[in-house]
């Protein structure tokens, strides 16, 4: 390839990397960590926590729309031969300073430095590693039974706290509190209609309402797992 040709390739897939980044809210990981690997991993429970809610990212489970996918521009730049050590920089630089906000996501934007330091670096390090890369998929979830993975494909934990499934999001309820004050009806109905009745301090959260397409073995499994899951630590 003419190395003007590469030249002008690398450009536009590095102006398609600062767009990925305009929304990312903090993220990250160890970049030694496997696809599969520990589900523990501080970097994967930042991101789910900070970046899953307005990013999609198969190996996070994330679902976010309000931000570009991340796997669909950073698999573009592997493409053409980018390695996990410049995706790295164009991450953290585009954290430092991110671009401003473009025609296709109007309105959307991220202030500088919301991570720094070693979380700085977990972050770029995550989306480094993971991003874009063929066949990433979401580690095999703590927790018993088949409604654990449920929870970790589905995205989850990106907004919500529960210990069993070593979630830390911070956008929704935190589910060890609220769950074992719901019956098994209600449990259904937060997530088929999440937003008909919201929890006391949320009144402003919105959750997304595409859950109604989770089949209806595996709803059985995931409310199975929170009931028998939330608050396990008080149930004696």
């Amino acid at each position: 390839m003419p190395a003007t040709t590469l030249t002008t390739k690398i450009s536009l897939l590095l102006a398609t990397a600062g767009l990925a980044m305009i929304v990312l809210a903090g993220c990250g990981t160890t970049d030694s960590a496997p696809i599969n690997g520990d589900f523990q991993d501080r970097g994967r429970q930042l991101f789910n926590a900070k970046c899953g809610t307005c990013h999609k990212m198969a190996a996070a489970a994330s679902v976010g729309q309000q931000g570009p996918d991340l796997d669909a521009a950073f698999a573009a730049m592997r493409e053409v031969g980018m390695d996990d050590d410049t995706i790295r920089g164009i991450v953290a630089a585009q954290i430092e300073g991110p671009r401003p906000s473009e025609d296709n996501f109007p309105g959307v934007s991220m202030p500088a430095n919301l991570v720094e330091g070693n979380d700085l670096e977990d972050v770029a390090a995550y989306v480094a590693r993971y991003a874009g890369v063929p066949g990433a998929k979401p580690p095999i979830a703590p927790g018993d039974g088949p409604g654990a993975q449920v929870y970790a494909n589905n995205g989850c934990g990106s907004c919500h706290v529960l210990a069993a499934a070593q979630s830390a999001g911070v956008v929704g309820p935190n589910l060890d509190e609220v769950i074992p004050n719901l019956s098994k009806a209600e449990i259904e109905e937060s997530i088929l209609d999440p937003n008909k009745t919201k929890a006391a301090g949320y009144e402003n959260a919105v959750m997304p309402d595409r859950f109604d397409s989770i089949p209806k073995d595996q709803l059985e499994q995931l409310i199975q797992f929170l009931m028998s899951s939330a608050a396990a630590d008080n149930k004696g």
